[in-house]
């Protein structure tokens, strides 16, 4: 793991970043959904069991909880926990639906420095929506992939490598923000040049191949702060 906050700034033309965990606090939500989805077929769901899958995508997920916990589930009953999991998420999120500290000042800040923002995301694409136009930072990305975009989910490079290519940046010119091992992972598969990871699900000891952890959204909104201070020529506040 690099040094802390040492990022070259100048290097980069393009921010990703994750959704849940990162620039919303949605991870619990998603928790208790698969928590309530597995619930009629015995299956007990704890927070590890979903925090470490997350960026896979729905089915994936299911398929993987009942694996780990020998529960021999038919092809049907997976996508109706898979329909369940969705149908509570939709209901529930929108009266939780929080934005951590920092996020839109971070994404604004970005932007105004001539950066793209892009958000990189398992979650569907209609859940996706809710939770941003509620969240009020919809318009705050240049490019939305979500779980809906690609045929296989993190950690599989796909999605990192999609908005890279939609955005036009080659992967050394791209910075991803992520919170879960297999987020990283994934960047990482898709040749991202700088991987920082926040501590706002797992500690730090789950998220040792990124190139940098800090323990906030707002954190790394201080570094990058400081280092647009120190480029030639004016930086936005």
């Amino acid at each position: 793991m690099a040094e802390h906050c040492i990022i070259n700034i100048s290097r980069f033309r393009a921010v990703l970043f994750d959704m849940d965990g990162v620039i919303t606090d949605t991870m619990p939500v998603h928790l208790k959904a698969w928590q309530e989805a597995f619930k009629p077929y015995g299956v007990t769901v704890e927070k590890m069991d979903v925090y470490l899958r997350e960026g896979m995508t729905s089915k994936t997920m299911a398929e993987s909880i009942a694996g780990e916990k020998q529960k021999s589930l038919t092809a049907e009953e997976l996508e109706k926990i898979v329909a369940a999991k969705s149908a509570f998420f939709d209901r529930e999120v929108s009266a939780h639906v929080k934005v951590f500290e920092g996020v839109p000042g971070i994404l604004r800040m970005i932007r105004n420095n001539g950066i793209k923002t892009a958000l990189v995301t398992g979650s569907r694409a209609q859940s996706v929506k809710a939770v941003l136009h509620k969240a009020g930072i919809e318009d705050l990305f240049d490019l939305i992939i979500t779980g809906d975009d690609t045929k296989t989910g993190k950690p599989s490079p796909d999605p990192y490598l999609t908005a890279m290519r939609r955005l036009g940046i080659s992967r050394i010119n791209c910075v991803v923000v992520e919170n879960a091992p297999l987020g990283i992972q994934s960047a990482k598969a898709a040749g991202a040049e700088y991987v920082i990871a926040v501590t706002t699900s797992l500690d730090a000891s789950y998220l040792k191949d990124a190139d940098d952890v800090m323990a906030s959204v707002a954190e790394l909104e201080t570094c990058l702060a400081r280092r647009f201070a120190a480029l030639p020529g004016p930086a936005s506040p």
